[in-house]
């Protein structure tokens, strides 16, 4: 033990003699051996250039070849090959080959290699090359390359490359390349290739590509692919497809696709498809498919679902309910020998008309409760001013809940054709009369329940 101490102390008095010669040579550059800033070969009031450090803690004004030290390394100018400290290497200009510290890498100018740090690696201008860090990269202006850190990636402006961190990646110009992180990117401008977040994607300008995020995705100009699990926003205009669990946003499509869970929106022109539970355009040139499909103006296309809405009276729609603004909604109040009271609202267009309603005691009238929902669709003509017939086709969906039986099942289905005679006492008011006939099956069963004539009369609101 003590022979070990005498040869380090022998070792460190050696290296104090060493550096102290050295320092008195006046033109000694190329190797550079230190201590601690006061106790360095290299004098700091000259453009000597140093080949080979090592160290404690050395100050240079030029590196070109290799500084090792064992806390930090700080280059006043450029500094050209390899930087590895314990702590931290700073260059005040420019770097160009590979830094390694176990803190921090900081540049003032640009970098063109491989940098590598603990916490944070910092550059002033431009970044070719690579960034790693285990908190963040920062580059004041452009970063091309790659850009991997545990929580931030910061680009001042443009970027290119790939980009990986644990939490965000910001660009305050354009990117193109691949950017993923934990929870949000960021692009001030445009946008050429792919956003992956488990939050949020934003770019403020342009976006081709593709923006993937299990919550939401906005762009302004979209070109290619919007993927998430709840919004997709499209600022200005989207082309291509967006695709969503709940609702999918644009202020206009164009050549586009919105497929979405619940809801897509097209603020202006929709031209594509809409394909979700509910679809709104202000105009539509194309399709859309869904339980409820709005447009506030025209439609060039087809509207396909249960409820079909539009402000343009030549749209073709396919759906049981379809409404424009000569669509007349009225009340039915009525009861008959099927079910025995009914309310129903009746959807009139051009000698055209569906009825949705619901009625109750299908059974008979007694403790026994059943009921049913049901939907018609018929013509009808004009006899006089006040007098019409119609004629309908209807599908009933009956429950009689819990008062089952051996012959009576849960549910049933009953297909039922109606002739009606209706008067109109005043604008909005009238009586009608209804007959017809109709059979009930068993929906598991291939057999019928009953056949049997239907009498109903009832009276029209509105």
């Amino acid at each position: 033990m003590k022979l070990y101490n005498h040869r380090s102390l022998l070792l460190f008095i050696f290296f104090l003699i060493c550096s102290t010669l050295l320092k008195a040579q006046n033109k000694s550059a190329g190797i550079n051996i230190s201590l601690w800033h006061p106790v360095c070969t290299q004098p700091r009031d000259t453009f000597q250039t140093t080949y080979l450090n090592l160290g404690l803690i050395s100050q240079m004004n030029n590196l070109k070849g290799v500084g090792i030290n064992i806390l930090s390394s700080i280059c006043t100018r450029q500094a050209y090959g390899m930087q590895i400290s314990g702590l931290s290497n700073i260059v005040g200009e420019s770097m160009k080959g590979v830094q390694l510290a176990g803190i921090t890498n900081v540049n003032g100018n640009n970098s063109s290699g491989f940098m590598a740090s603990g916490l944070v690696n910092i550059v002033g201008n431009e970044v070719n090359g690579a960034l790693i860090s285990g908190f963040a990269n920062i580059s004041g202006y452009d970063t091309r390359g790659v850009a991997l850190s545990g929580l931030i990636n910061i680009s001042g402006d443009s970027s290119q490359g790939v980009q990986l961190s644990g939490i965000s990646n910001i660009n305050g110009g354009d990117f193109q390349g691949v950017a993923a992180s934990g929870l949000v990117n960021v692009t001030g401008k445009s946008l050429s290739g792919v956003q992956m977040s488990s939050l949020l994607n934003v770019t403020a300008d342009k976006m081709k590509g593709a923006q993937i995020a299990a919550v939401s995705n906005v762009g302004v100009n979209v070109k290619g692919i919007q993927m998430s699990a709840l919004t997709n926003i499209a600022a200005v205009e989207m082309s291509g497809l967006q695709l969503s669990s709940a609702v999918n946003i644009a202020y206009q499509t164009k050549n586009a696709i919105q497929f979405a869970g619940l809801t897509n929106i097209c603020l202006e022109n929709m031209h594509g498809a809409q394909i979700a539970m509910g679809n709104y355009a202000t105009q539509v040139n194309g399709v859309q498919i869904g339980l409820l499909n709005l447009c506030g103006g025209e439609v060039k296309g087809i509207q396909i679902g249960l409820i079909n809405h539009s402000k343009d009276t030549s749209t073709i729609k396919i759906g049981l309910v379809n409404i424009n603004p000569s669509t007349r909604i009225q009340m039915l109040s009525y009861g008959g020998n099927t079910t025995k009271m009914n309310i129903a609202v009746r959807f009139k267009g051009h000698l055209t008309y569906s009825i949705l309603g619901i009625g109750s005691h299908y059974l008979g009238l007694d403790d026994k409760f059943s009921g049913a929902l049901f939907y018609r669709a018929g013509i009808y003509f004009p006899l006089t001013k006040r007098l019409q017939i119609s004629g309908d086709l209807g599908y009933n969906h009956i429950e009689t809940f819990k008062n089952e039986t051996d012959n009576i099942p849960e549910r049933m289905y009953a297909i039922q054709a109606r002739a009606n005679l209706e008067c109109r006492l005043t604008r909005k008011f009238g009586i009608f009369a209804s007959g017809g006939y109709g059979v009930t099956r068993y929906y598991d069963k291939n057999r019928f329940y009953e056949k049997k004539p239907i009498v109903e009369v009832g009276v029209v609101l509105f």
